[in-house]
This record gives structure tokens, C-alpha cells and sequence, in this order.
């Protein structure tokens, strides 16, 4: 499975584009797209549609941010439900209580 020499994407042999050199070298091209920016001579790291890796670990790094919120997030709910319970069952004893009064 070759990857594109311009966006790093691996891509299914049948489709694509190889290039050989006269150095012996070969191009991969996953597509049109990545062969005319690459002639073009354009920097892939400049385009917003390539991802690299840096953006990945960045995206790695912040998603596991959230997770520790979230737990966080959790344990206050579970301490909301717990005087919602709490709530609950005062009123219910008020009214047992109203209910005797009146009888």
C-alpha cells in the first residue's frame, strides 16, 4: 500500500498515480488533486485540506482534555441527582405528614 508522496494518505494500489525518475526515485500520488499542487510546487504543510501529523497530536492532545472534564461533568451530576433524590424525599414525608394531620 504506497503512500501519496504530498498528502501521506496511503491509497489502494489500482488507483493513483507512480512516477519513476531518472534517479531511480518513485512518486506516489493518491490523486489529480496531490499531483498538480505537487507540480504547482506548492508546501502540503501550507494547504488546509492535507492533514500532517503535527495537527493530529494536536487533535490527540485536546481530545484527551475533554475526558478529564467530563468526569468531572459526571461526578457533579451524580451530586445533583443525589439532592434531587434527597428533595424528593422530604416532600414525600411532608406530605404523610399533611396526611395525618388532617385525619
Amino acid at each position: 500500500m504506497p503512500a501519496c508522496s504530498f498528502c501521506k494518505k496511503n491509497y489502494e494500489n489500482p488507483r493513483g498515480l507512480t512516477i519513476f525518475t531518472f534517479d531511480g526515485k518513485s512518486i506516489f500520488y493518491c490523486s489529480s488533486k496531490c499531483r498538480n499542487n505537487a507540480k504547482l510546487g506548492r508546501d502540503p504543510k501550507k494547504t488546509g485540506w492535507v492533514k500532517s501529523i503535527k495537527k493530529i497530536k494536536v487533535k490527540e492532545v485536546v481530545s484527551e482534555k475533554p475526558k478529564k472534564e467530563e468526569k468531572k461533568v459526571e461526578v457533579k451530576e451524580e451530586k445533583v441527582e443525589e439532592k434531587k433524590t434527597e428533595a424528593k424525599k422530604e416532600k414525600v414525608e411532608e406530605k404523610k405528614e399533611v396526611k395525618e394531620k388532617v385525619e
